[in-house]
């Protein structure tokens, strides 16, 4: 039987940081992972005889700043205007505004202006982070068989807050193409615990298709925490990935070749 595999990349790579707290999160995804070998022994012990065509990986496209623009008094037509819209819009976060409190002329310009400089640098160091990211991708495409990333959608940046929020349309792409891609394969196999997709499950099935879910356990052998159990009451039935078989697959905590 033919088999697709279908990824949430930030679910996967979530249930990843949780399982192994000594994964470095500052790698992206494990280094030297045998992800087409992973991919390979998911399909083989899902179905018998079972052939991977491909693994579509879906991670989000670009990530959505707040703020997305500081006003620039120094190239705006109306400085004061443009030096009072940034004043504004820092005292949206309390600790600028606490910091800000108080102070006025000179002094005043000369905190904005620090504010400004050290989130235009949060800026630059996450998209850095992200062009990281992509580069990663890129290099599990090229190493491994039949695994292709697609990409939707955007993750919310706070730069207030230097956090990164959750990503958005990735999960209707997958869904989308699930149904699209149906007549390349018999079974979809979801590596993901969302609940979204239990519209798209439904009418894969009602289209004959064999869907699976994905699920992973924990080193004491009880299954990852998480929203997993609404997808599973709906696909064809869930296989359950062992801790130390994903360890192994994954490398975690081996060093690479040389």
């Amino acid at each position: 039987m033919k088999a697709c595999v279908f990824v949430d990349g930030e679910n996967f790579r979530h249930s990843i940081v949780d399982l192994f707290p000594e994964f470095r999160q500052a790698d992206y995804l494990p280094k030297i992972a045998d992800w087409a070998r992973l991919f390979d022994w998911i399909v083989e012990n899902v179905v018998e005889d079972g052939e991977r065509i491909r693994t579509y990986w879906y991670v989000i496209e670009s990530l959505d700043y707040y703020p997305y623009r500081f006003p620039d008094p120094q190239r705006s037509d109306n400085p004061d205007k443009a030096r009072q819209d940034l004043y504004n819009l820092l005292l949206k976060h309390e600790p600028y505004q606490q910091q800000l409190e108080g102070l006025s002329g000179d002094n005043l310009d000369i905190a904005i202006l620090g504010i400004v400089k050290e989130l235009k640098q949060r800026k630059e160091d996450k998209q850095r982070r992200f062009n990281g990211w992509i580069e990663i991708q890129g290099g599990i495409s090229l190493r491994h068989k039949a695994i292709e990333f697609r990409r939707a959608g955007a993750m919310r940046c706070n730069l207030f807050t230097n956090e990164l929020g959750r990503e958005k349309a990735v999960d209707v792409k997958l869904a989308s193409d699930m149904i699209i891609l149906k007549d390349i394969y018999d079974i979809a196999i979801i590596v993901s615990g969302d609940q979204d997709y239990v519209p798209a499950v439904g009418v894969l099935k009602d289209c004959g298709k064999r869907v699976v879910n994905v699920a992973f356990k924990t080193r004491s052998g009880q299954l990852l925490p998480g929203g997993a159990r609404k997808l599973n009451q709906v696909t064809d039935w869930s296989f359950d990935i062992p801790y130390i078989e994903l360890a192994e697959h994954l490398h975690i905590g081996q060093l690479p070749l040389t």
